[in-house]
């Protein structure tokens, strides 16, 4: 589990982060909190900080942290599921599943 979320922050850190205080920023740092141990956490934070000078997230991306910040937890984070990914702002939803009402 810890090695999925290492790898789930660092792409986080990567993708999501740009400018202080930005609803991505809070949702990386969010996702930091679900590492296992003190130290990981630092680690993740530090990845973030550094990530965070030089990402520009789009509007786009500002409006998808912003809904993953209510629908992202370590407890679903932690099941490691497509579904986790997307609720956490780590992947877009296939478009093959979603289904079309009409």
């Amino acid at each position: 589990m810890s090695k999925l979320v290492l790898a789930l922050t660092s792409a986080a850190a990567v993708v999501l982060v740009g400018g202080c205080n930005n609803d991505c920023y809070n949702l990386a740092t969010q996702i930091c909190q679900c590492q296992p141990t003190a130290q990981a956490i630092a680690t993740c934070n530090s990845n973030i900080a550094q990530a965070n000078s030089v990402a520009q997230p789009t509007n786009a991306d500002l409006a998808r942290c912003t809904a993953a910040l209510n629908t992202c937890d370590c407890r679903t984070l932690a099941t490691g599921t497509p579904e986790a990914k997307v609720a956490c702002g780590l992947a877009r939803p296939n478009p093959k599943d979603l289904v079309i009402s009409r």
